[in-house]
């Protein structure tokens, strides 16, 4: 399975993510599974891209070209395959399009973008990937809360819990990557 995982950059997050996001990411390259991401070697991404790669698993990287000129030294270079795009729409469509599956790993605005972004997609129809989120140490836990809010409010459609799912463990979430269904819900039960 190719598995898109979104994540921070930033190098100044405490240790206990990227501790827990390269444990991830080896233990999902061990169960045969690739690594498609946004070319990052720092932060949430890079912990990512060294655990794939411990592990075993095949890392490919997509990247904007206007990161050679700005921000290279974030840029992980070496992955085993490397796509270079004009935009950042294009980046995202791209790891969408290879993924089979997401996991929304600790990160900024970034990351809520593609995580939201990559939900939205999937409450439309658009595509029917699971979507995990990992709570390392709870870091995740407002944001379920906000979204709980928003249920309980009227704002989304409960059936909506079951568009993604929020996880702790990393044999429930594996277990959950590999067997999602949506609850067997359409489109018309999402609006």
């Amino acid at each position: 399975m190719e598995i898109c995982v979104f994540g921070a950059a930033s190098r100044i997050i405490d240790k206990k993510y990227l501790v827990a996001v390269e444990e991830m990411g080896e233990f999902l390259a061990k169960k045969g599974n690739n690594l498609v991401f946004g070319a990052g070697c720092t932060g949430s991404m890079g912990a990512a891209a060294k655990g794939f790669k411990k592990g075993g698993g095949r890392i490919h990287g997509v990247v904007p070209t206007f990161f050679k000129e700005h921000l290279e030294e974030y840029v992980n270079w070496n992955g085993d395959k490397l796509t270079l795009t004009e935009t950042m729409r294009e980046r995202k469509a791209i790891m969408e399009d290879e993924a089979d599956a997401f996991i929304i790993t600790p990160g900024g605005i970034g990351t809520f973008e593609e995580f939201f972004e990559i939900l939205t997609l999937k409450q439309l129809g658009r595509h029917r990937k699971p979507i995990a989120v990992y709570n390392i140490d709870g870091y995740y836990n407002s944001m379920d809360d906000a979204i709980n809010h928003s249920i309980d409010e009227g704002f989304i459609k409960k059936n909506c819990r079951e568009l993604f799912k929020v996880f702790d463990n990393l044999e429930e979430m594996a277990e959950y990557l590999e067997n999602d269904d949506m609850g067997g819900l359409e489109v018309k039960d999402l609006k």
